[in-house]
């Protein structure tokens, strides 16, 4: 009996392929929004720098400077809410990515269980296969010896 091949390995390979593609993605989107959700961090640090800055130096302070410190409030908020917004939008991607990689896991798996399944009837068929050689040769031994 020639040895054992199971006739999807080059599917099951594919679909190794794809999944470690999908682990890749979700894995660079998870970096990418940490690195977004750190942005905000900064940007909110900033922004209560400046507020906590205007309010020391609130009765001091020039209507021409308090105008720039609104307007630069008004910036980083704007810029606050932009990234607030790309953050949502890398968590819907992030949510798709690992959607995707679990359907490529799930797709893997099926193949894994039927070349596991295919390899447990090549060695019961390989068994039987031995089993009646043996037969065969005590059979010969018993004929030959009477």
């Amino acid at each position: 009996m020639k040895g054992y091949n199971f006739k999807f390995e080059r599917v099951l390979n594919y679909k190794k392929t794809v999944e470690d593609y999908k682990k890749s993605q979700y894995g660079d989107l998870q970096q990418r929004l940490n690195r977004e959700e750190e942005m905000l961090l900064e940007y909110n640090h900033c922004k209560e720098n400046l507020i906590m800055e205007k309010n020391k130096s609130i009765q001091k302070i020039s209507v021409g400077h308090l105008k720039m410190y609104n307007s630069y409030l008004n910036d980083i908020n704007d810029t606050i809410s932009k990234q607030e917004e790309i953050i949502d939008e890398t968590k819907t991607k992030l949510e798709i990515a690992k959607e995707e990689l679990m359907e490529a896991m799930k797709e893997k798996k099926v193949f894994e269980k039927l070349k596991e399944n295919d390899y447990k009837q090549y060695v019961y068929e390989a068994k039987k296969v031995e089993e009646k050689l043996l037969d065969s040769i005590v059979s010969y031994n018993i004929t030959t010896q009477q």
